[in-house]
């Protein structure tokens, strides 16, 4: 259980300083654009801007400092399943708690801006756009995507070539993660299909902005891919060691992070540098298509992905059908996310019955987890201490193991038991599967042992 806390620990705590750097960047203008707000130059210093600013700043602390403790009482829980639902129901806090800091205060700049009539001589309205057939395309060669792929289908390949229980098992990670790869190869190309950056009528500023943001783009996903790449042969390599799949999971996580960052400051302070000497009025002000200065709701725009306006990231358009779905898919993961925790509890919780009902034999666990005729079965043992054993995948809770896992003395095996409650049955069928089971009464456990073994 301690494993577990400190792993899942330190796959949230990052995410926090995470955003919390992201947000609190936004003080710094970019494109005109502070706190999800266009200001004019010289508004930018005004000291209300600046006290709405400082408190940002402030409350943005304050929502970190009171996240952190938070991620400490998991520690002192026995249950899997209720640290998971804590672990869940901070994510969800967290993320919120931040975006709401952002939409107050972002709620208080757009009311002073309409104060005092700070607005672009074209507000809402959509500056004369460059072709993108006019801004010098420079691809990254589609060879080292191809490579990239390649590389992360050589467990795959493996598994189909030569086989091995282990590896099989872990076969949908592979695909997963080879199709991820796939995926970053795609997504790669959608930056050539996006409006161009136009920030005022300047050609020129708008071409250096648009392959600022389409090289920093590029860059994310070529390493992305790569690193994917590296992962699965990572688990390819760790198939049998659960730790070393764990470390090579936060490993990949922390470079994605600290890549993302990376690229994604570097788009920004290029954005910074290229605008900062702009001082005339006519400049983009789209503030009133932004929701909150972070959701994209515009009715009159045809495209349904756009560019972020600062950063390389983009945003979908919510006033389209399919932003609406996905806005709401969203929502729901969001809120469904404690469910998850409250599933493991479920499962934690749940008795494991043994059950020999004619001639099929069936393990009981939430529903029929596992069940096969009794003629199948060619050797039953029955084993008071469990073997060394790694998951698959599956659980693999404190009291509770289901799924597969590798047990040294008998390979890859197949499990629904309570590690803490022996006996357990070893049971082999005909066709080379191996189970362990148990039942929640031991005496039961036994019981099956002797039907089975006349």
């Amino acid at each position: 259980m301690m494993l577990l806390n400190i792993i899942m620990a330190a796959s949230f705590a990052p995410i926090l300083p995470l955003i919390y750097i992201m947000m609190r960047n936004t003080i710094k203008p970019k494109k005109n654009i502070i706190i999800g707000t266009t200001l004019p130059v010289e508004a930018q210093t005004d000291p209300d801007v600046t006290s709405i600013c400082d408190s940002f700043k402030k409350w943005l602390g304050i929502a970190t400092l009171l996240l952190i403790p938070l991620l400490v009482p998991p520690f002192f829980m026995s249950s899997f399943g209720v640290a998971m639902t804590w672990y869940m129901t901070w994510m969800v806090l967290l993320v919120v708690a931040h975006p709401i800091v952002f939409a107050v205060h972002r709620g208080r700049l757009m009311t002073l801006k309409n104060e005092r009539g700070w607005r672009s001589s074209v507000a809402g309205q959509r500056l004369a756009e460059v072709k993108l057939a006019g801004i010098p395309v420079y691809k990254i060669n589609n060879i080292w995507f191809l490579l990239a792929l390649a590389v992360s289908l050589v467990p795959v390949l493996y598994v189909l070539l030569v086989g091995g229980k282990a590896n099989a098992m872990l076969m949908p990670i592979y695909l997963t993660f080879a199709g991820t790869v796939a995926l970053f190869w795609g997504l790669y190309y959608i930056i050539y299909h996006i409006r161009a950056e136009v920030f005022n009528e300047d050609l020129t500023l708008t071409m250096a902005l648009t392959r600022v943001r389409r090289y920093n783009w590029g860059k994310f996903w070529i390493i992305a891919s790569w690193i994917t790449a590296a992962y699965n042969l990572a688990v390819w390599a760790f198939a049998v060691n659960e730790t070393g799949i764990l470390i090579a999971t936060l490993v990949y996580s922390v470079i994605i992070i600290i890549i993302s960052l990376q690229t994604e400051f570097a788009t920004r302070a290029a954005q910074q540098k290229l605008t900062a000497s702009d001082t005339g009025d006519v400049y983009a002000d789209e503030d009133e298509y932004w929701f909150l200065g972070l959701i994209y709701y515009n009715p009159n725009d045809k495209q349904f992905l756009v560019n972020d306006r600062i950063g390389m990231n983009m945003s979908m358009n919510v006033a389209k059908p399919a932003g609406k779905v996905l806005m709401f898919f969203t929502a729901l993961i969001i809120v469904a996310m404690p469910f998850l925790g409250l599933w493991m509890l479920t499962e934690e919780r749940t008795p494991v019955n043994l059950v020999i009902d004619g001639s099929m034999f069936t393990v009981e666990h939430t529903r029929i987890a596992y069940s096969f005729p009794l003629g199948e079965i060619d050797s039953v043992e029955l084993i008071f201490e469990l073997p060394v054993m790694t998951k698959t995948n599956g659980s693999n809770f404190e009291n509770l193991y289901k799924g597969n896992f590798n047990a040294r003395g008998y390979g890859a095996v197949t499990v629904c038991m309570l590690p803490q409650n022996p006996p357990f049955l070893v049971i082999k069928i005909q066709d080379g599967t191996t189970y362990i089971f148990n039942d929640t009464d031991s005496n039961v456990t036994t019981a099956v042992y002797r039907a089975l073994t006349p």
